[in-house]
């Protein structure tokens, strides 16, 4: 792993006042600027496999901390979590940066903030690329319990049971406490134990709440690993968690005026985990397919759990660079 200068990263205060920290490398001449948005638990640290391999090739990268992270602000409000003014802070950041063009590159949480850029801000995107959690157009989020059954008829279980435990009010002291137990579960080398522990209501709390253990990834080393932790109990676990507060809440409810294109109209690429049990294949492929022209959509599926980048990263990264290529000399 190649650590991340110091010097790279900077500080800027976006048009709504909150401070966003990220990294900088500055385009060669010729290479685009890739912009990769990070989801849960993560940080920008999360991309070293990218960051070292694209900028050795000369590409541009702007890596934030997404909200709620590392050293970003970190809101206790979940309304300060809304997708839209989420998208404008990192408007923000490749304005302040003189990006005037980038390639979008979103995992887990990302994916909806690379969303509402294709939505409001197109013109600034080469492209899209979506990992394990697939485009989505903000919409009324129906009551967790309805939500759980509905997927229970379709997928034989519900899918999203964890959401009952990390949209409680006293998530986030539990998992501080216990922050080692979430990461064996959320990074897990078996990814097959999420149709347990993340899928099953209640089953993750209490695996949390015991501080019971699992064997650590291999994909996720003790140096990543140990700075993930920190970052997460130093800056606490409350912002982290309104990005599924703000969700239950309906602070996305109304976001996007009928009036405005729901299309994908920039080239992208989708990447499957074969066994990811939350952001399932079925449901990802037909989220895709649904708003994205079939000229414009370039799928590619792994056989890794959800964090696609960190368990294969050779391969992903060789796949996207040729895709980013194959769009740039189109």
């Amino acid at each position: 792993m190649m650590e991340n200068p110091a010097s790279s990263y900077k500080k800027l205060k976006t048009t709504r006042g909150l401070t966003y920290n990220y990294l900088l490398v500055r385009a060669q001449a010729g290479r685009p600027t890739l912009l990769f948005m990070h989801g849960f638990p993560d940080t920008s640290h999360g991309w070293y496999h990218q960051i070292d391999h694209f900028r050795t090739k000369g590409y541009g990268l702007v890596v934030p901390d997404m909200l709620g992270y590392g050293g970003t602000d970190k809101p206790t409000d979940p309304a300060a979590f809304a997708h839209t003014a989420i998208a404008q802070d990192i408007v923000d950041i490749l304005n302040a940066e003189g990006v005037e063009s980038a390639f979008a590159i979103a995992h887990d949480w990302g994916s909806p903030i690379a969303s509402i850029l294709s939505i409001r801000h197109s013109e600034r995107f080469l492209g899209f690329v979506f990992i394990a959690v697939p485009y989505g157009v903000p919409s009324k989020f129906p009551p967790l319990e309805l939500a759980l059954k509905e997927q229970e008829k379709v997928y034989g279980r519900p899918v999203m049971g964890y959401w009952t435990f990390l949209t409680k009010d006293n998530a986030a002291s539990k998992i501080e406490k216990n922050i080692e137990s979430l990461l064996d579960v959320l990074y897990p080398a078996d990814p097959e134990i999420w149709t347990t522990l993340v899928n099953i209501p209640g089953n993750l709390e209490s695996f949390v709440v015991e501080g019971r253990r699992l064997a650590s990834a291999n994909y996720l080393p003790e140096i990543p690993r140990e700075q993930l932790k920190n970052l997460l109990v130093r800056g606490g676990m409350t912002g982290p968690l309104n990005w599924y507060n703000s969700m239950v809440q309906g602070v996305n409810d109304d976001i996007i005026d009928e009036t405005e294109d729901i299309f994908i109209r920039r080239p992208t690429l989708m990447a499957l985990a074969k066994f990811d049990y939350v952001a399932i294949e079925s449901y990802v492929t037909s989220s895709m397919q649904q708003y994205t022209p079939v000229e414009l959509l370039t799928e590619r599926r792994y056989d890794t759990g959800h964090w696609i980048h960190l368990e294969d990263p050779l391969r992903f990264n060789s796949d996207l660079e040729q895709w980013i290529e194959m769009v740039t000399k189109s």
